[in-house]
């Protein structure tokens, strides 16, 4: 196998123009910054990825996001930016697209997640290194889920069903298996997947456990505004 340094590691960044919630929410600022260029910076401070696309239909997203080092080799078409399209629909046609006009093929996909702005500086890195480490399908960032789905409700004929029927013995929090949720801030998976399962996902499964509080998918602008406090404030609060 290729060490790190010898891989073709990609991190792609589908980033669409038509946001209802937040028009043109990827690259509206926090803190003075454009949402997408955190993810960018993301990618440039690992010591492996060695290229960096966004997939885009939008022509402004398109250029902030080269002027601050990201490629954009090819616009996004029009079937795959709705509100319908399947982010791994894009990841798809994003390495096929790659491998059709310039013959690149990577080693390792990093998809990252433009609206998730907060990780870890060296979260990427430590995602290839087990990824290759222990030859698992794919690597994901994970949190843990404060509220545990064994005390979860579902609705059924107007009324509240437990997720868990036995619920009622698992009465002590200490009783309840570890549980975890993706962030969706970053997924690191082999290229060949896609050929072998049809989706980045395999069998084999790794997560990077995230403690960073400020983890939040910015999704409207309550989002936006608790991302803009995060920036600003939050590296001075908890060193008081």
């Amino acid at each position: 196998m290729k060490n790190n340094s010898e891989q073709k590691i990609i991190g792609i960044i589908p980033a669409r123009g038509g946001s209802k919630g937040v028009p043109h929410k990827n690259i509206r600022k926090i803190n003075g910054k454009h949402l997408i260029q955190y993810s960018i910076d993301l990618l440039k401070n690992s010591k492996y990825v060695n290229k960096i696309v966004v997939s885009t239909d939008d022509k402004k997203i398109a250029k902030i996001a080269e002027k601050y080092g990201a490629e954009i080799p090819f616009m996004r078409p029009k079937y795959l930016s709705g509100d319908s399209a399947k982010t791994i629909d894009v990841v798809k046609h994003t390495l096929k697209t790659l491998n059709k006009k310039f013959g690149y093929v990577p080693d390792i996909v990093i998809l990252i997640n433009p609206t998730v702005p907060f990780r870890g500086k060296n979260a990427v890195d430590e995602s290839i290194k087990l990824l290759n480490k222990s030859k698992v399908d794919i690597v994901v960032q994970v949190k843990e889920i404060k509220t545990h789905p064994y005390r979860a409700y579902w609705l059924k004929d107007h009324f509240l069903k437990p997720l868990k029927k036995d619920f009622i013995k698992y009465h002590q929090r200490q009783m309840f298996p570890d549980c975890y949720y993706p962030t969706a801030g970053i997924s690191t998976f082999w290229n060949s997947n896609i050929s072998k399962f049809g989706h980045m996902y395999g069998p084999k499964i790794k997560g990077i456990i995230s403690k960073d509080v400020t983890n939040i998918d910015i999704d409207d602008k309550f989002d936006f505004f608790m991302a803009e406090m995060i920036s600003k404030y939050w590296n001075k609060y908890k060193k008081k």
